[in-house]
């Protein structure tokens, strides 16, 4: 995969500087350097990850990491947690190239990524069975209110994968709106009926905490792997791609890979 790394990196330095958004922001979208590292990638998807006690992020003292440290329901939460049981999956485990997609549903540039690239990237190699794409929300710190509209992701998922990607389309879409309400939790009910959810069901996982312990171990699985800007794509063999880099940019790096792992047949 050296060639492969070398390649990327050519890619990244031809798209220069891209936009992500960053652990010292205050609120704001920031501008962040691209960077591509095979740090943390050897065991991307393997079964068995235990998170590390507490949230080895790079901003552990903001508000809403704090607010993550209360615990979940007892029960709740399995005997052993694995990176299977964490994110929403899209694809087939047997394709060829796996990858994780950390975002926070407080940035804007993690807005962009979904409202513009993510689609068509899913059609494309998703859908034929070249990716395996793992999507990871998790709480960077940046944001207090991001915690309950990820709680309500999580529970809308509980519902099933179609809930998941419809609320988060809300999610984005109203960032404007929940990013600075006093009561982002009202808001977060009213996502979960637009999109249809059994409301009843929903109270009861997001008034409970129900799967607050998923939110509190992908966050943890994403200090973990030392992700620091949003969005980030960490490429099982390569490394994390971040930033709201422009979808050639993507498809150019993804078909550079798959040329490696997947050789053209006589």
């Amino acid at each position: 995969m050296n060639r492969t790394y070398r390649l990327l990196l050519v890619l990244l330095v031809s798209f220069g500087a891209v936009a992500a958004c960053t652990p010292d922001e205050s609120g704001q979208d920031a501008q962040g350097d691209t960077r591509l590292t095979s740090r943390g990638a050897g065991d991307l998807l393997s079964n068995g990850y235990s998170p590390s006690d507490g949230f080895s992020t790079t901003n552990p003292g903001s508000p809403s990491l704090q607010g993550l440290r209360r615990p979940a329901p007892p029960g709740s939460v399995p005997e052993r947690i694995t990176v299977d049981s964490l994110g929403v999956d899209f694809g087939s485990p047997e394709a060829p190239l796996r990858l994780v997609e950390f975002f926070d549903y407080g940035c804007g540039y993690c807005r962009l990524f979904h409202q513009e690239t993510r689609g068509p990237l899913l059609e494309q190699y998703v859908d034929t069975g070249l990716i395996y794409w793992k999507s990871l929300p998790f709480i960077t710190g940046n944001w207090p209110t991001s915690v309950p509209v990820t709680l309500a992701a999580e529970c809308a998922r509980d519902q099933g994968r179609g809930y998941f990607e419809a609320i988060s389309d809300v999610i984005f879409a109203r960032q404007g709106d929940w990013k600075p309400a006093p009561a982002p939790e009202e808001l977060a009910e009213e996502f979960a009926e637009e999109v249809g959810l059994d409301m009843e069901r929903y109270r009861t996982c997001f008034e409970s905490d129900e799967l607050l312990w998923r939110v509190q171990a992908q966050t943890s699985f994403a200090g973990d792997l030392d992700v620091t800007g949003t969005p980030t794509l960490m490429v099982g063999g390569v490394g994390p791609l971040v930033g709201a880099l422009p979808l050639e940019a993507f498809q150019q790096m993804f078909d550079t890979v798959l040329v490696v792992l997947v050789p053209e047949q006589p």
